[in-house]
């Protein structure tokens, strides 16, 4: 099938470049060379394009009010001077300034400038570095295209098994109530309040989130800064779609108060949980535009779909097609690659979006993949315990099992961990999960226990089925387990039986029993 109007990318592993800036290819990342201009005498008072605010000052040395008015005067002299017509195009500008060094009456500055043009979502980096001397100001180098580089490819770490499960678990049933887990299930932010129609979309995103997914968190304005984002992505164990309206570049997209989340933010050894799994639309020109840097940062951290602008996305229409994208495919269960192909020809989009990574169905879970749920059990550890009138089996201080007032069956269950050495403890569909089972260094328990209960079936013609609207997992005419309306728990409960060649479901404590076990 083709999309018209959608860029289709297959990522590469592309490392990031580990040469200087000056050595980059790309011409949006390479430097200007240093340049020398005569001396600017630093008036008092400046008469500047009202766009250009004052400063965002940060110094480890302390300035009296006149020197950080002088910092203020000087880097809006220069930025007018040096930057005239993309004020011109830009919204506010508000350079961001760090002082250097300050020796006698001489400050060292630099200054980052973001402009962020006033019909698209685009954003240009600049930096200027320049000394202060009484009344005077001399740049002494300029970067009309700036980038941070990146020293040195870090590996990501892996993402824990229980996150894994539970995005597995919020993809098949995208309002189940979760007491477990951190952050929201869905994300949707603007920086943009000066733009009406990104605050609209930003709002409509966020109904149709709260309908699909029963919940969602919403930043407008001040509220979408780069701390928060950056908390949700790294630790949001729940969060499984990310909607972002701002400007951007193939490096970074720009968050409140001129604050860039740089492609270098990813370039790190942290987990970014958040965006494992998760579908991922910024409505930011050429984010997704050669060099492809932050594209190529934020996939390292597995998003099931990465789609962002490709061509300059309009200002007022671009992000009505974010609107229509969520609608179709979280409201219709319209495969990706269609929603955003029909999203873009119900408002004759004039840029692009790329859509890379998996554009099939939002709520499809991949079969391919294994997804287990398990804690560890040292077997030699394991013991009863009576705790608030109730037989508990714990490892420790950990409690694995409850029998209520049933001390046999507590002691039994003992007995079963310490004959087979089970050393994991696993679930699928937790809380209250249907299914559970135990390993022993990675493989299926073996052997018998005298007096257990036990059921042989043929883990061969083990299969989900659905049966009066409930999944269950059976063997023939025989059902095994009940997962209900989970779907994808029930085939990951099958992938589960026929990985470890399961041969018998045991119980302890029938009926209701509170351990399940499976063995060969």
């Amino acid at each position: 099938m083709r999309y018209p109007r959608i860029v289709l990318f297959t990522l590469l592993a592309v490392a990031f470049a580990v040469t200087p800036l000056a050595a980059q290819t790309s011409k949006m990342a390479k430097p200007a060379a240093a340049v020398k201009t005569s001396e600017l005498k630093v008036p008092l008072r400046v008469t500047t394009p009202a766009s250009i605010k004052n400063v965002h000052l940060t110094s480890r040395f302390s300035l009296n009010t006149s020197e950080k008015q002088k910092v203020n005067n000087a880097t809006k002299l220069l930025v007018n001077k040096q930057f005239g017509n993309r004020v011109k195009q830009s919204t506010a500008v508000k350079p961001r300034v760090k002082v250097l060094t300050k020796v006698g009456n001489k400050i060292t500055a630099e200054a980052l400038i973001v402009f962020r043009a006033k019909n698209t979502y685009t954003a240009t980096m600049s930096k200027l570095n320049y000394n202060i001397v009484g009344d005077k100001v001399t740049l002494t180098a300029k970067v009309p295209h700036y980038a941070p580089r990146v020293t040195a490819l870090k590996k990501p770490a892996q993402i824990d098994s229980a996150t894994k499960n539970l995005k597995a678990t919020l993809l098949a049933d995208l309002k189940i109530p979760l007491t477990q887990g951190y952050g929201p299930k869905a994300l949707t932010n603007t920086p943009c309040p000066e733009f009406q129609s990104a605050v609209n979309a930003t709002n409509s995103v966020y109904n149709t989130f709260r309908t699909a997914f029963g919940s969602a968190q919403k930043l407008i304005g001040s509220q979408s800064t780069k701390s928060t984002i950056m908390n949700v992505l790294q630790n949001g164990t729940r969060l499984v779609a990310w909607n972002n309206i701002g400007h951007g570049n193939p490096y970074s997209i720009v968050q409140w108060d001129d604050t860039p989340i740089w492609h270098s933010d990813f370039n790190t050894t942290t987990r970014f949980k958040g965006v494992y799994n998760s579908v991922i639309l910024l409505n930011s020109c050429n984010v997704c535009k050669s060099p492809y840097s932050l594209k190529n940062a934020i996939k390292q951290h597995q998003p099931r779909t990465y789609i962002g602008g490709s061509i300059s996305l309009p200002v007022g229409r671009s992000e009505y097609v974010d609107v229509d994208f969520w609608k179709y495919a979280l409201l219709q269960n319209k495969t990706m690659g269609w929603a955003l192909n029909k999203a873009s020809q119900n408002h004759s989009l004039t840029g692009a979006f790329c859509l890379d990574g998996f554009n099939g169905s939002f709520v499809a879970v991949e079969t391919a993949k294994l997804t287990e749920d398990c804690i560890r059990v040292n077997p030699t550890n394991v013991r009863t315990k009576k705790i608030n009138n109730r037989w508990k089996v714990v490892d420790g201080s950990h409690w694995l099992l409850d029998f209520g007032t049933k001390k046999a069956d507590a002691e039994k269950a003992v007995r079963v961990i310490k004959h087979y050495k089970l050393d994991r403890q696993c679930f699928v569909g937790r809380p209250n999960a249907p299914m559970q089972y135990y390993t022993v260094k990675g493989r299926a328990p073996m052997g018998t226990l005298p007096g257990e209960d036990a059921n042989a079936f043929n883990p061969a013609n083990v299969q989900a089925k659905k049966i009066n609207n409930r999944w269950k997992v059976v063997d023939g005419s025989h059902w095994l387990l009940d997962f209900n309306t989970k779907e994808a728990q029930a085939k990951n409960a099958v992938k589960i039986i026929k990985h470890y060649g399961f041969k018998y479901i045991c119980f302890v404590g029938r009926p209701h029993a509170p351990m399940m076990y499976f063995r060969r």
